[in-house]
């Protein structure tokens, strides 16, 4: 009997604790899957899935401790990792308050092509040159998520057709008027071959911190966004008030929230935080706006937000996993594996972590049911 109550006290715990636990384990077993399926799928073009895996690895952190703590390798995953974060960050704002801001890409654009131009046109110093910059990218591409928001409240019109929307006509307004145009490179130095924009000021760029890795200040950037949001989310009303209306709109109405102006307010913030990380690319690592530039790090902060659940610290770790093996996937080309192939990695996560109703229900109900057969077994004895 002892037995049994021992038994039966852990489901119950477990029963109490599911929603967490199941929380932290779907984007676990989500990854894990993720690589085996990436496994067969190796296997099944004649390749070896542990060579595959050690290149993977060599090439995100090193193949010594002292290759990793110069960072020659894991410097490239740190970098794309605080990029995925920025962006990551935007879209789990905006499912915070319940809007499905798939419009991160044309934010993320906006503040591109906004920290191209003001780069390019100051020449202070750097400590007041990219916090000017930060401050338009923030106001810039915070207003074009904002106004989503506002076709939302005021219109009734759904924020997946109007961000993608605007994610189109930041692309064309960008790469087919203003870097073909009145902001192309050109225009200020005839003799320039390559397309795009002119280059930033020295002032302006993020430059690396060691010789040998394109590691910048956009890692403490993210850093820095990943604290904001954590104490936004749970030390503010604000954040409380975001919390409450994307869980319940209506009652949160009814509390007393004003959900139009909070709706209104996570949009504002999501759109910033693309912005920044478009801008961080810019000043980071291209130097200037190319004259085609559609990384995708917006659409990939969908699956950054999913896979950490929407939670400041879950999306800093996923942002930085996938960092790295984008970083490491370059390295499985030397046995004739593209480096494309992370995304297909990256796609069955996303896959299976958009799946997590399903997973979750069956982890409730191996609780529940082990419950009940205990409390029934009980109740005979």
């Amino acid at each position: 009997m002892k037995g049994l109550n021992f038994l039966n006290d852990i489901l119950i715990w477990w029963n109490s604790k599911k929603e967490e636990i199941s929380s932290f384990l779907v984007p676990i077993i989500s990854i894990i899957v993720a690589f085996l399926v990436a496994a067969v799928m190796i296997k099944a073009t004649g390749k070896s899935p542990w060579a595959a895996y050690k290149l993977l690895f060599e090439g995100a952190f090193g193949s010594s401790l002292k290759e990793f703590f110069s960072l020659k390798e894991a410097g490239e995953g740190f970098l794309k990792g605080s990029i995925l974060t920025l962006t990551g960050l935007s879209v789990a704002v905006a499912f915070r308050v319940g809007l499905f801001n798939i419009g991160a890409e044309g934010q993320f654009i906006m503040g591109a092509i906004v920290a191209a131009y003001l780069g390019f046109k100051l020449n202070m110093t750097p400590w007041i040159d990219i916090p000017l910059i930060l401050i338009a990218v923030i106001i810039v591409s915070g207003l074009y998520a904002a106004f989503a928001g506002w076709l939302k409240i005021t219109r009734g019109v759904h924020e997946v057709i109007t961000t993608i929307m605007l994610n189109w006509i930041a692309v064309h307004l960008v790469e087919n008027w203003i870097v073909v145009g009145p902001f192309n490179i050109q225009r200020y130095r005839p003799e320039a071959i390559l397309a795009g924009t002119p280059y930033v000021k020295e002032a302006s760029r993020l430059k690396p911190f060691f010789q040998g890795t394109r590691l910048n200040g956009s890692i403490i950037i993210a850093i820095l966004a990943v604290i904001f949001v954590y104490i936004l989310m749970n030390r503010t009303v604000l954040g409380y008030e975001i919390q409450a209306t994307g869980k319940n709109p209506d009652a949160a109405r009814y509390s007393g929230i004003n959900t139009a102006r909070t709706m209104l307010i996570a949009m504002f913030i999501s759109g910033a935080l693309a912005g920044v990380s478009g801008a961080c690319m810019i000043l980071g690592t291209e130097g200037h706006y190319p004259g085609v530039f559609r990384p995708g790090y917006g659409f990939d902060g969908i699956t950054m937000a999913l896979i950490g659940n929407n939670a400041a610290i879950g999306t800093l770790f996923s942002s930085m996993f996938f960092g790295f093996v984008r970083a490491g996937a370059t390295g499985m080309q030397l046995i004739g594996i593209h480096k494309t192939f992370a995304d297909i990695i990256q796609g069955v996560a996303t896959l299976f972590v958009a799946g997590q109703v399903g997973i979750k229900y069956l982890l409730f109900k191996i609780g529940e049911k082990k419950v009940i057969k205990e409390e029934a077994q009980s109740g005979v004895s």
